[in-house]
């Protein structure tokens, strides 16, 4: 059951209580990423498989794909097998399709036993899935992936029907579809298109059902609706992080999932001409109140923040002092009546601390930003504004 996940978590009060021990925590709306989820078919009329790799962009694979298949999806993409085998460990039941190579035979039984469609686009990881599917006695469910033009991994377009002819003969496998991936350059993406639909064409001709046609991510999602085909693959929207500047002003409105809040550790007084941090890199203009959060660049801060970041206190917008260390940053807090234990918003969701002003004022990639969040840090997931799920890893 697609609730089964939610229904097994502590109780909201007793989640509150947890996080009352938390030096810092991620909060994930679960309302925004339903929203997101619904501006991105409002573009497109192609299924979706959603992209949950690498944690689910540092959200928290578990529960960002329990909640989607309560939300309706089917199916979602990962990279990396022990993502695919997690999700089944934690009793997710919709299809996954896994991106990762395989090299051990004890792999290719596991994507068998586990119901896990897997990428091929070599003959020998065709027949070795062929061989211990049909050893087994089960079928083993692919997409081939086929390079159109990115020259990073897959079957190439002018080898593609072969390739198919070859996959739809093998005992035990089942093609669920066909997928490649663009370059975001927009004339060659038009070559690709038209690549992967030559392939489709011939395979058909041949006899074969090619499946799902995919190539569209992200950024084919928002300006590239020739490659919609059957399915989409959403990535970093899914979450309400425009990948790129230009994105923002694409006309889908997104609400980010993620914020990031850790308390106050300690609060000192600084007199004026004194330095703070490694190097000296902030010496104090006059009389100050600095207060210490521990985080730092080990929980996905860029350095470069350094003097120049801003977290939300209260109402309003402070300075990052110094440098962004490891484990710590300095705030400034003068005039302000926090105390040590008190919370501050180190990523908001609006204002001087979205993901999108950290990665523009350190000069970062939002995808970067997303993708070095600490994997360690409590998770707690909202629902109308209420804990209904935890993450301690």
């Amino acid at each position: 059951m697609p609730d089964a996940y939610f229904e097994s978590q502590p109780a909201p009060e007793e989640i509150r209580e947890r996080i009352d021990g938390f030096p810092s925590w991620f909060e994930i709306d679960l309302d925004n990423l339903e929203d997101n989820l619904n501006q991105i078919k409002s573009r497109t009329s192609s299924k979706l498989i959603p992209c949950v790799k690498n944690n689910a962009y540092g959200h928290g694979l578990i529960p960002i794909v329990a909640h989607l298949e309560t939300l309706g999806i089917e199916k979602v993409l990962v990279a990396k097998l022990r993502e695919a085998l997690k999700l089944r460990e934690a009793g997710i039941g919709l299809k996954i399709v896994n991106m990762d190579p395989l090299f051990a035979r004890s792999s290719y039984k596991a994507v068998v036993e586990k119901g896990i469609t897997h990428v091929v686009y070599t003959e020998d990881a065709a027949r070795t899935l062929s061989e211990v599917a049909s050893g087994k006695g089960m079928k083993a469910h692919v997409f081939v992936k086929i390079d159109t033009g990115l020259r990073r991994v897959g079957v190439k377009h002018d080898k593609a029907a072969n390739f198919l002819e070859l996959v739809s003969s093998l005992p035990g496998l089942e093609i669920d579809g066909i997928f490649s991936t663009l370059n975001q350059n927009k004339e060659q993406d038009k070559i690709q298109v038209k690549r992967l639909l030559e392939v489709e064409e011939e395979a058909r001709k041949r006899g074969i059902d090619p499946g799902l046609r995919s190539l569209a991510s992200s950024d084919a999602v928002l300006y590239r609706p020739e490659a919609h085909l059957d399915v989409v693959r959403p990535g970093m929207l899914l979450y309400g992080v425009y990948p790129t500047t230009r994105d923002r002003g694409s006309g889908i409105e997104l609400k980010q999932v993620l914020s990031f809040k850790a308390r106050l550790e300690h609060i000192k007084w600084v007199e004026k001409g004194e330095s703070v941090t490694y190097w000296g890199r902030f010496t104090a203009p006059r009389r100050m109140r600095i207060g210490t959060v521990h985080v730092g660049f080990y929980d996905a801060l860029p350095r470069e923040l350094s003097n120049r970041g801003r977290v939300k206190i209260g109402d309003g917008f402070r300075s990052i002092l110094g440098s962004v260390s490891l484990n710590h940053i300095l705030v400034e807090l003068t005039d302000t009546g926090i105390e040590p234990g008190d919370v501050v918003e180190v990523i908001g969701r609006e204002g001087e601390n979205t993901v999108n002003a950290i990665a523009d004022a350190a000069g970062w990639m939002t995808y970067s930003l997303l993708n070095h969040l600490n994997p360690f840090t409590p998770r707690v997931y909202l629902k109308k504004g209420e804990p209904v799920a935890l993450l301690e890893p």
